[in-house]
């Protein structure tokens, strides 16, 4: 299962990345995981098929702009979407996300974001 991780800024994309491969070492899951830093970079790499899941933390409207964009692209590939505030939960749902995290986000929710992403639910 091939993952792209993109947080809000370096810091949280390792934090999540992390924290993702400690729960795949605790659960038994496989994931090949790509951290996103740059988002230029990634809409170059993206087309239907090259992620299963994408947890993105962009948030606001570039966010949301972003998540639309995946889901016209790769109506396949998992969305989970983390913002700081709720204002476009609504739409992510829309979009057909499969979760929507609002920071901070506690350890269990993320897990249930990653069991989502991974198509565990």
């Amino acid at each position: 299962m091939r993952l792209a991780i993109c947080g809000c800024s370096p810091g949280e994309t390792r934090y999540l990345c992390k924290c993702i491969q400690q729960y795949c070492a605790r659960t038994g899951c496989s994931a090949e995981i790509f951290p996103i830093y740059d988002m230029e970079q990634f809409w170059q790499g993206f087309g239907p098929g090259r992620y299963h899941g994408v947890l993105m933390g962009l948030g606001d409207t570039a966010g949301f702009l972003a998540a639309r964009r995946i889901r016209e692209q790769d109506a396949g590939c998992r969305l989970v979407v983390m913002d700081d505030t709720p204002r476009y939960a609504i739409q992510y749902l829309r979009i057909h996300a499969a979760d929507f995290l609002l920071r901070p986000a506690e350890e269990d929710s993320l897990h249930r974001s990653f069991r989502r992403l991974m198509g565990m639910n």
